[in-house]
């Protein structure tokens, strides 16, 4: 009975197998360029169920069952890969490998529609894994998760066990590698695209000046993520975890009550969360985390929130 969560990050793919407790790990740029071995990789995992792959995110659906606009909608890219992201997703489905998608923060009906309003990435559904994980670990259900990862921040609030909100990695605060959400007038001056929010983090900052990167600095623009969630959940204890989770923990425990998530100690959360959830919708052992979360209650669409002022903008009409 094999539980199988991937976690495709910007640096590396992981693939945790729950009963096992391993984390098999891949560079990105393997999978970019032979997602068919990659995907042959899982098959001969034989999981039972598996979850994860899921990009901006989508209401809980069979990979089976995945048409090319919920891939678009996952990826927000028609063609190619994002990360090579949409090759795995398309030849897992190829080989009905009993996958399962995750809702990213902005399609939980636990967020109130107010906070999504101009919203896309409010924390992707790697960020949902995240959550999972620490409800598995820790008995406390209110607080607020930081995911510190190579390349964005996010930051996700919990209460009575539930998302109520979330400023995810490309909308939010400069990350190790993203420049985030961006000025609106140097927008104007730039021709937008994906390129664009993997760059101007603040490793670009630090190497423009020849200088050594600073985890002080860091971790004040994390800590001004933490306090825009405390807006709305007003607790004192911060979950970290990511990449970057030990290197800012002492400076976010000046502020805050501070516990890094360690989950399976594998060294991926996100893929250990997603392997969670696999069990969860298959009704097995962590099925009650699925449940607080109300993930199957997940509805709706990234573009659901975008205003019509700012819709005619868009290049081509967003559809859902």
């Amino acid at each position: 009975m094999v539980k199988v969560g991937v976690d495709a990050g910007t640096k590396s793919y992981g693939v945790f197998v729950l009963e096992e407790k391993k984390l098999y790990e891949f560079e990105s740029s393997e999978v970019r360029e032979n997602p068919e071995s990659f995907v042959e990789f899982l098959k001969e995992l034989n999981p039972e169920a598996g979850a994860g792959l899921s990009g901006y995110g989508l209401p809980v659906k069979n990979f089976r069952e995945l048409t090319d606009k919920d891939i678009f909608l996952m990826t927000l890219k028609k063609e190619g890969s994002f990360i090579g992201m949409s090759s795995v997703i398309r030849r897992i489905k190829e080989e009905e490998l009993n996958f399962f998608t995750i809702p990213g923060v902005i399609h939980l009906n636990t967020v109130p529609a107010y906070r999504k309003i101009n919203r896309i990435d409010m924390g992707t559904s790697d960020k949902v894994c995240s959550a999972a994980l620490a409800l598995a670990e820790f008995e406390e259900e209110n607080f607020i998760l930081a995911e510190i990862g190579y390349g964005f921040n996010a930051f996700i609030a919990l209460k009575n066990g539930k998302i109520v909100d979330g400023i995810g990695g490309s909308s939010g605060f400069p990350s190790h590698l993203s420049v985030s959400a961006i000025d609106a007038e140097l927008a104007c001056l730039m021709k937008v695209t994906k390129d664009v929010v993997f760059s101007g983090g603040l490793k670009s900052f630090f190497e423009d000046r020849n200088e050594e990167f600073s985890f002080e600095a860091f971790a004040e623009w994390i800590l001004k993520g933490i306090y825009a969630m405390k807006a709305v959940v007003d607790e004192n204890l911060v979950v970290l975890s990511g990449r970057f989770a030990k290197d800012v923990k002492k400076y976010v425990a000046e502020r805050f009550d501070v516990k890094l998530l360690k989950g399976f100690k594998s060294g991926k959360q996100a893929a250990e969360g997603a392997a969670i959830i696999a069990d969860g919708l298959s009704g097995g052992e962590y099925k009650e985390i699925v449940e607080r979360l109300e993930l199957r209650k997940a509805s709706g669409c990234i573009f659901d929130y975008v205003t019509s002022d700012l819709k005619k903008f868009f290049f081509e009409k967003p559809e859902c």
